[in-house]
């Protein structure tokens, strides 16, 4: 009986209410929302990589790659002939283009290619003698055909290392969408590789080995082949994109946190304007520990419904995240094709569960308040303000506990990334906990100073007379607005350190690079004749050479760059430590290396130090570090070698890229016109870029990468702009009976929306004030524990004047934008109204 009354009284609550609760169900939507958006798009986008790397290969384990041009095609013959290894596949593989579009041309074996169970799709097994047989045939995806209106056996048109080829459509294959087969061309292995000028080469080799077989084929491999297991490969975008994904799961928590606490402010309201119901049902019978337990279970089902609307908004806001996530991964990491989002209930479950579980914690306080006071206290308003007054004090020591552990956590945590998080969040938490006694300080110093209006007295007096109901919806602003100051200030600070480094490294005028066709990647190797070409022109001061390579160190596999360095390159590297001048001659004289910052951080070695290094032809041989250089380019660390050792050990004598340093008066356009026209009739892609160009470029993918961050911090401040709707809804409506007296003192409705607006400025004004001190440890934080243990690298944080005028600004204009509504409903209400509750 009870029971029922207490859902009546709640259900009658709420649908009077009905702003209250669905600000309250959007407040727990949206938190939900970002967090699982993020956590689908993450995780299709790792799903895109594995099925990019297992569609092709079918039920294939391993595959046989060359760290040089190609794999030579003796090598698949000894394979399949003297070692029995009759389950493998070769493979060709290259960039095309089709009007204007990017695709890849795959040339197989389709013989052994059908041997595969699992493959991609289903090959047109109808077509494979024509297939062999005729020239420049090829199979293509259906979505090519339905975006190019093209028919079996019509001409495709395509464009190959800058030269253009007509092929015959053999097939039409239907790939279903499917983001990696939708950018593929199938040709004859023949074919594709007589198309891409790799005559005698193959791209892999494709094999299914158990482990004591892949044993035996890595050691028999030359020096310069590499067997690597799909598996591993996968392991390894795990391990390259885990700082990535756990930076963007902290920043959707940082939501739920918000929201956290806007569910408390809530709840909080709610039990302080139902105080009238709770006193009655006591009397009636109703004990403490019923009350608490509805509470919960209301807590439960408003959590269970938001929740759920938060899961189909996350869904849809996990489509454009996908574009972001994968637009990044592939700029910084691996190329990524992913389109549709990859959705599991358990992804589902476990944003809803997490919800629900911030929903409970963020409701007991509030609940036990219910249940314990007594009957005429719950009724009184006054009591909660006193409560929350003698609460401050406790809070302020346990905020002030927390904010002490949080720097010890970091510095007995090392390089864990998880507890550097975890020691952020639990200085946000401390730092939330004193806002209540720093409000009331606050506030109770403006009381003193002299020489107020009577508006500015009423205002702050109204602000202090509330701050039970206000202070969580100020706290949740100023966390947000703090994350938007510490995230610009890491943001900007990141980005001013990025073009300053780009200014050191970037030595040369000129660069020629082997480039992919959207000239996002240095790939592949430079025709020799562009070095002896170069080197003749009057114009030249100085010419460097670059030959972008992987290099195994230490069972780890690390982009390496091979320098053979010009009169300016010296100055291109900015040493953590140690003499410049030593160090470069070292590199030009001895058997050293360099390695970059996150190089040095991950595998905790410094200069001086020697590390274990596979080698192309001479198996494994012990490097010193000269040095360590800072770097940006590299997450996962960067290695450069001189160009005589990688000679010295390696069979690979191609070159990726060429710097030139022209003399003070050359005619740099004229010289750039002319490099571009040799590129233009060279046979494979070859891009010309000034060191502004390439500046300008590499900022722009820097902007792209932070997209998604900005995305999400405008999530989080919607969040608390929502909570503060609501709490400002809630506060004036409940003061309906004050503004009514003050009406009928003679008060004028537009005076009283005066009033009103201004209490909303000074919470916004009070949250923007606190957010900066927090914005900025949160930056520091930011700078030297997360991105440090995230990537390894360093940086110099940079002040920036605008931003704290900024921060008030958003905050302001947030209250006052969310004290709107709330004030034309108040001054619309009849004295009448208000009076007779008096």
């Amino acid at each position: 009986m009870v029971n029922r009354l207490l859902f009546r009284s709640s259900w009658r609550f709420f649908t009077r209410h009905p702003w209250q609760l669905w600000l309250t169900l959007l407040s727990i939507a949206l938190g939900t929302a970002v967090m699982i958006a993020v956590d689908l798009a993450n995780m299709t986008a790792n799903q895109s990589f594995r099925h990019s790397v297992t569609v092709l290969s079918g039920s294939m384990t391993h595959e046989i790659s060359a760290s040089q041009e190609g794999i030579p095609e003796d090598i698949y013959t000894q394979l399949r002939v003297q070692w029995g290894l009759r389950d493998s596949s070769p493979q060709v593989e290259g960039a095309i283009s089709i009007a204007g579009f990017q695709y890849t041309l795959l040339g197989l074996d389709p013989l052994a290619y059908l041997a595969q169970p699992q493959v991609g799709f289903d090959f047109p097994t109808e077509m494979i003698p024509r297939l062999i047989i005729e020239p420049n045939s090829v199979v293509i995806p259906s979505t090519l055909a339905q975006r190019a209106n093209l028919e079996v056996g019509e001409t495709l048109s395509v464009t190959i290392n800058n030269q253009q080829k007509q092929l015959t459509i053999l097939a039409i294959i239907d790939v279903q969408d499917d983001a990696r087969l939708t950018n593929l061309v199938v040709a004859d292995i023949a074919t594709a590789q007589s198309l891409l000028d790799k005559s005698g080469y193959l791209t892999r080799i494709q094999l299914v080995l158990d482990d004591l077989q892949a044993a035996e084929v890595r050691e028999r491999l030359p020096a310069e082949l590499k067997l690597i297991s799909f598996q591993n490969q996968q392991q390894s975008f795990s391990q390259m994109t885990e700082a990535f994904r756990i930076n963007l799961i902290a920043m959707s928590l940082l939501a739920v946190l918000v929201g956290a606490f806007l569910v408390y402010n809530t709840m909080t309201f709610s039990v302080l304007q139902r105080r009238q119901t709770f006193a009655i049902n006591r009397m009636i019978g109703t004990t403490g520990r019923q009350l608490f337990q509805h509470m919960l279970l209301e807590a439960i089902i408003l959590g269970l419904v938001g929740s759920t609307l938060g899961a189909l908004l996350g869904i849809l806001l996990g489509q454009g995240l996908l574009v972001l996530v994968t637009q990044t991964i592939s700029d910084l990491y691996v190329s990524v094709s992913a389109t549709e989002l990859l959705i599991t209930p358990w992804q589902v479950l476990k944003g809803v569960g997490i919800t629900l579980l911030a929903v409970l914690t963020a409701t007991l306080a509030p609940a036990l308040e219910a249940a314990r006071v007594k009957p005429v206290f719950v009724y009184r308003v006054s009591h909660l303000e006193q409560t929350g007054q003698r609460m401050s004090r406790w809070l302020m020591l346990a905020g002030l506990f927390c904010m002490v552990i949080s720097p010890l956590l970091i510095a007995v945590s090392g390089q864990s990334l998880v507890i550097g998080f975890m020691a952020l969040f639990l200085f946000i938490v401390g730092y939330s906990l004193i806002v209540p006694a720093v409000l009331k300080g606050i506030l109770g110093w403006l009381q003193r100073v002299p020489s107020y209006s009577l508006y500015q007295r009423m205002t702050l007096r109204g602000v202090q007379a509330s701050l039970s109901r206000t202070t969580l919806a100020i706290v949740a602003l100023t966390v947000a607005v703090s994350a938007t100051v510490g995230v610009s200030i890491m943001i900007g600070s990141f980005r001013a350190s990025v073009a300053d480094w780009l200014e050191d490294t970037l030595q040369s005028d000129l660069y020629i690079s082997a480039t992919t066709m959207n000239s996002s990647r240095i790939e592949g190797s430079l025709d020799p004749r562009w070095l002896q070409r170069v080197q003749t022109l009057p114009d030249v001061a100085s010419v460097s050479t670059g030959r972008n390579a992987r290099l195994e160190v230490d069972g780890a596999t690390v982009p390496m760059l091979v320098l053979q360095p010009g009169e300016h390159s010296g100055r291109g590297f900015e040493y953590l430590y140690g003499d410049r001048d030593d160090i470069w001659r070292a590199f030009l004289e001895d058997d050293v290396l360099l390695v970059s910052e996150p190089f040095a951080y991950h595998h905790k070695v410094r200069a001086g130090d020697n590390i274990m290094v596979q080698t192309g032809v001479a198996g494994t041989i012990s490097l010193k570090i000269a040095g360590v250089y800072q770097d940006y380019s590299a997450s996962q660390g960067m290695v450069v070698l001189p160009r005589r050792i990688y000679e010295k050990y390696w069979a690979d004598r191609d070159i990726s890229t060429i710097g030139l340093m022209l003399n003070e008066e050359a005619d740099v356009a004229a010289l750039t016109k002319q490099l571009q026209s040799w590129a233009g009739a060279s046979s494979r892609a070859v891009m010309v870029r000034s060191n502004k160009t390439i500046r300008d470029f590499s900022l722009k993918v820097f902007d792209r990468t932070f997209a998604i961050t900005n995305v999400l911090r405008v999530l989080v401040v919607i969040v608390a702009f929502v909570g503060v709707f609501s709490a400002l809804m809630a506060l004036f409506l409940e003061k309906g009976r004050e503004y009514s007296i003050l009406r009928s003192t003679g008060i004028t409705p537009g005076q009283l929306q005066r009033l009103v607006l201004l209490q909303s400025a000074l919470i916004g004004l009070l949250a923007g004030l606190l957010s900066l001190p927090l914005g900025y440890i949160m930056s520091d934080i930011l700078i030297e524990v997360i991105n440090r243990r995230s990537f390894g690298w360093t940086m110099q944080s940079y002040f920036f004047v605008s931003l704290p005028f900024q921060a008030l600004l958003l905050s302001v204009l947030a209250a006052l934008l969310a004290g709107l509504y709330p004030t034309r409903r108040i001054s619309h209400i009849p004295i009448s109204d208000g009076l007779r509750s008096l």
